[in-house]
């Protein structure tokens, strides 16, 4: 997956799998660009349902699909 592909999700219910196997779900609502973030790697920020933020990275990610 590369950083620009994950600005489709922007905006959208998604369910992320991490490469360590770990599943969340929640509303895409921000990406960030590797050059505006330290260190320089892009990520998503979701909201779960249950409330919170979370950033997953983009090398943390194994897949993401549209819920």
């Amino acid at each position: 997956m590369t950083e620009n592909e994950l600005y489709k999700y922007r905006g959208k219910n998604i369910r992320v799998t991490c490469i360590d196997g770990q599943v969340l779900t929640g509303f895409c609502s921000m990406v960030t660009q590797a050059m505006d973030n330290d260190p320089e790697i892009a990520s998503i920020v979701i909201e779960p349902k249950g409330g919170g933020l979370t950033e997953i990275m983009l090398p943390e990610i194994q897949s993401i699909t549209v819920e």
